[in-house]
């Protein structure tokens, strides 16, 4: 845990500057110009649920015992009208530690059909994170919170699984989120492009880091937001997620393979 704070304490401070450490050093980060939000939503009530990702590799920092985490949280509209409500990512960063940009991210808006319900998975709350000042995050692995905002009481149940770094599920565990009360007029993220493979990509922890162990890290791509691989790769599904593109999936994530051609 003090290691994986460690290295975000020091990546937000980084960001809050000029640059971030990457996978090749420092990258400069051009900050974008300010835009107006798209919408305002007006809430009352306001649910934080907890997430736990593994996104790219097992957590083996000492966050959590070693092995894979997952957190889907589903969001139930109990009344008989349509509602739109608002929910942003706020990371677990190091106590005490200066915010950086990538700390909470924009709000973006779902609209809940009367007695609909959506799920929003770690690959979601992952996307959420791009672009960001025209940076996108490749997590390894993320912990924090799903914040909510809505102007009428929902059902939100966050459901938490884990396994060993192979294998099926081990454990799962159902939690209802209770509500506070707070007023609050919420502006929707700004309208930043999103086309596939926008915006720079940094990853964390960065390569390299010893939150990896004697792990190589892989590198995520496509996606929500359509990541590509480099030259001499190919995109192929991940195995170790539970997101299955034949099934439904169509936001997965994949994993970047050498191209039988670059063998």
């Amino acid at each position: 845990m003090k290691q994986q704070l460690r290295v975000l304490g020091v990546f937000a401070a980084l960001m809050g500057s000029w640059a971030v450490v990457g996978p090749t050093g420092i990258i400069p980060v051009s900050q974008a110009e300010p835009v107006q939000p798209s919408k305002t939503i007006k809430t009352e009530y306001q649910y934080a649920a907890k997430v736990a990702c593994s996104l790219l590799l097992p957590h083996q920092d000492g966050t959590l015992a070693r092995g894979t985490y997952r957190t889907t949280v589903n969001i139930h509209n109990p009344t008989d009208k349509k509602v739109a409500v608002a929910a942003k990512v706020a990371l677990a960063t190091q106590f005490g530690s200066d915010p950086g940009p990538f700390g909470v991210t924009p709000f973006k808006e779902a609209v809940l059909q009367p007695d609909g319900a959506v799920g929003v998975s770690c690959f979601d709350i992952a996307g959420y994170f791009c672009p960001i000042d025209g940076v996108c995050v490749d997590f390894a692995f993320l912990e924090g919170f799903l914040v909510i905002k809505s102007p009428v009481p929902l059902d939100v149940v966050g459901v938490y699984t884990a396994r060993h770094t192979d294998g099926e599920v081990e454990s799962i565990d159902v939690e209802t989120v209770q509500p506070r009360q707070i007023r609050e007029t919420v502006n929707i993220g700004a309208a930043e492009p999103t086309k596939p493979g926008g915006g720079k990509r940094v990853d964390y922890p960065p390569k390299g880091s010893s939150a990896y162990g004697d792990k190589e890290p892989k590198q995520m791509c496509g996606g929500i937001a359509g990541f590509k691989c480099p030259a001499g790769k190919t995109c192929v599904d991940d195995p170790a997620d539970d997101c299955d593109p034949t099934k439904g999936g169509a936001d997965c994530s994949g994993i970047c393979v050498s191209s039988p051609q670059a063998r």
